[in-house]
């Protein structure tokens, strides 16, 4: 068997594509590894246990049919739900093994970079104390923030807009769909295709925040890094949608996205860069019709808990207000309490004591 083909069964096992008798196969391989092989791997460790389960694999003589005769295998009784999980645990690290072979360590560069001489690339970096405005040929713009680095090319693609970013950045991007817009850093791919947006790199806490401030951004995994435990390696981080005045927080050492509203909500901007102003005085109206005009005007989504809140009525100038103070007002007046769940504001009444 080859080291390719050793792969590819792995591939079928995790889509369910694999032969009795290959699953079999696979489920012994597992076997043939001690308990303490399964304990904490990085990087530097991954290649030494493949190669350790492919040497023992030749040990033995159980291959795959086509390649040399396979060894009969005593029937079993089906493995239990653990032993499921453990073999599978382990064919997925061997596809992230596969992963780190290809890109060896490194995260995903754009295509710029790889194709382009260095006289193609703008590499700004801004040495200032304030902030620096940099104007792109698509329209597009970037705020880089001092002690920040923005790499791009000097013509973008007919398909695609892609840079590379090192410390923080405030993009608002020209609509294309036709080319959708990639930001790099080393943690996460942040993709748009016309939107304004901050992306700030915590480099000591090996942390990315990504902000959205109008439009839709997609942020995914930017996967170099490949430290891992074994039995966390199921846990998948493919990546998360925001909207307006939604950010998420890339942590790289956990692969994972802690996602949630922002610290101070703006009320969305509508065709400018300015937000918007909405009228937020309310005269005997409705809760159902105030909450309404709020999740309008902020983009934010409200749960209530006791519908029968909705029936309240309210009145109020919550004009100069935040969103939070305006909910505190609001709730406050209808004996309710709010909280923040990830992206939602959950409203419900106040326990009665």
């Amino acid at each position: 068997m080859s080291r390719e083909a050793f792969h590819l069964l792995l591939e079928r096992y995790l889509q369910n594509r694999c032969t009795d008798e290959e699953k079999e196969i696979i489920e012994k391989w597992y076997g043939m590894l001690d308990k303490h092989d399964m304990e904490d791997v990085d990087s530097t460790q991954i290649s030494a246990l493949e190669q350790k389960l492919w040497d023992r694999i030749h040990e033995s003589a159980i291959v795959v049919e086509g390649e040399v005769p396979v060894r009969k295998l005593k029937s079993h009784n089906r493995p239990s739900r653990a032993l499921v999980a453990a073999v599978a645990a382990i064919v997925a690290g061997f596809v992230i093994i596969t992963a780190y072979i290809f890109f060896t360590g490194d995260s995903k560069k754009p295509e710029f970079l790889a194709a382009a001489v260095a006289d193609d690339i703008n590499s700004i970096a801004n040495n200032t104390l304030q902030p620096m405005l940099v104007n792109l040929e698509d329209g597009s713009t970037v705020i880089l923030q001092p002690k920040s680095l923005l790499k791009y090319p000097k013509h973008f693609s007919k398909t695609i807009r892609e840079v590379t970013l090192k410390g923080e950045g405030f993009f608002e991007i020209s609509k294309n769909p036709s080319r959708p817009f990639l930001v790099y850093n080393s943690n996460v791919i942040t993709r748009v295709v016309g939107t304004s947006f901050i992306v700030k790199t915590n480099e000591i806490a090996n942390e990315t925040e990504v902000t959205v401030k109008t439009g839709k951004v997609i942020v995914s995994p930017n996967s170099g890094s490949l430290s891992f435990k074994i039995d966390e390696i199921l846990k998948s981080a493919k990546g998360v949608v925001l909207t307006p005045n939604q950010k998420t927080v890339y942590s790289a050492s956990e692969n994972t996205f802690a996602t949630t509203l922002v610290d101070k909500p703006l009320p969305i901007a509508k065709n400018s860069k300015q937000p918007s102003k909405e009228n937020y005085s309310f005269n005997d109206s409705r809760v159902a019709d105030v909450l309404n005009q709020l999740q309008k005007s902020y983009g934010v989504e409200f749960v209530v808990e006791d519908k029968e809140l909705y029936n309240y009525t309210f009145t109020g100038d919550l004009s100069e207000q935040n969103l939070f103070s305006q909910l505190d007002f609001l709730c406050e007046s209808i004996q309710a309490t709010y909280q923040v769940k990830e992206t939602k504001i959950i409203i419900k009444e106040k326990s009665k004591t």
